[in-house]
């Protein structure tokens, strides 16, 4: 039952066959040529083929006009792998995507495609750049089974993995049917798991709500315009060295605020320098390196602190924060005003905390 009619105009309703995909190339192409089949892909998504995950060739990679990626992985029913090794399969992928920096995500779409990732984009979203430079920081993918037949064991699956994977992944299978008139092809695109990724996500959102870039420069625009110029000029130096900004979580009451995120160690420690907003209207910089006593204490992780400590106390502005930091071993948050340090300075703090970052 192909659960669709046609007829040609004055003629018999019929009901079309069920047509077969030669190759999943097939699927592929059609998926990379209209990426808005996708679920949760708009209208200004674009596609990259065959794109180098560093494990393996993702079938695509969809980035979408505010930065949201999506994994998809094409297989056909007549392929053992539908129903178990293309799971394994996609976490693979995902897990190499995660906490890939943007220089490298760039330079590799940019060997597939031709162009650069901004070129390529029909439109963007401001804070584009620093929103998928995030989602690869913090691992956040749509991931997108696309099949020509959903079975119940892969139902199963995608309802178990979105019960049981964290906020930041979620899983759909599409089942991407072709039928066939003796003048026309149809593709019946139909979806399983979109509802429970949906309610997973929501309720992500409300748990875990961040600030965006943008509105942390809505507020400075609007409180505190004279130190506009300077946090535009400090979340620039953090792109220029593939450093990410993260929104802070909403909270209720409180006010916009956000981080530069530093990778210590490859076990997910992070160090933050925030950006916060005071009420009375100041922006103040606070270095939040509580986390840094907990690499292992190798000995180049000894000599990296010690010239992040060396380098930060060489910036005027910094003198203090850096004794702080060296007297308490990273367990106090010494912060500054940002109408206190001069535009040379912020970039010299940047390049001081892209050296602390882990090789």
């Amino acid at each position: 039952m192909a659960g669709i009619l046609t007829r040609p105009h004055g003629g018999s309703w019929l009901e079309p066959k069920e047509s077969v995909y030669a190759r999943e190339a097939d699927l592929q192409q059609i998926l990379a040529e209209h990426p808005s089949l996708i679920p949760g892909v708009g209208d200004d998504g674009v596609a990259c083929k065959e794109f180098q995950s560093g494990v393996g060739p993702a079938d695509l990679i969809v980035v979408d006009q505010a930065g949201g990626l999506t994994i998809v992985e094409c297989k056909l029913a007549s392929n053992r792998q539908v129903r178990r090794e293309i799971i394994g399969q996609m976490f693979d992928y995902a897990s190499a995507f995660w906490r890939m920096s943007m220089d490298e995500f760039e330079e590799r779409w940019f060997k597939r495609t031709g162009k650069s990732l901004t070129d390529s984009m029909v439109s963007v979203e401001p804070g584009f750049a620093t929103a998928v430079a995030a989602n690869l920081a913090e691992g956040r993918f749509n991931i997108v089974l696309a099949v020509d037949a959903i079975n119940s064991d892969l139902k199963r699956i995608v309802e178990y993995l979105n019960a049981t994977s964290g906020p930041a992944t979620s899983v759909i299978a599409v089942e991407y049917k072709r039928m066939i008139t003796e003048h026309t092809e149809i593709l019946l695109p139909m979806t399983y798991g979109e509802e429970l990724a949906g309610a997973k996500a929501a309720d992500s959102e409300r748990s875990r709500a961040r600030w965006t870039e943008v509105e942390c420069r809505s507020w400075i625009a609007a409180k505190d315009p004279a130190n506009l110029a300077k946090f535009d000029f400090l979340l620039e130096e953090a792109r220029r060295h593939d450093i990410p900004f993260v929104g802070s979580a909403k909270r209720a009451k409180s006010i916009p605020a956000g981080s530069l995120q530093i990778a210590l160690d490859d076990t997910g420690r992070t160090g933050s320098v925030y950006v916060y907003h005071y009420a009375t209207g100041s922006t103040s910089i606070e270095l939040s390196l509580t986390r840094v006593p907990k690499v292992a204490p190798s000995e180049d992780n000894l000599k990296r602190l010690e010239d992040f400590l060396q380098r930060l106390s060489d910036i005027e502005e910094f003198q203090a924060a850096a004794a702080a930091l060296r007297e308490s071993q990273c367990k106090r948050r010494p912060n500054v005003p940002l109408a206190d340090i001069s535009a040379d300075s912020l970039q010299e703090l940047v390049s001081v905390l892209a050296a602390l970052r882990s090789a």
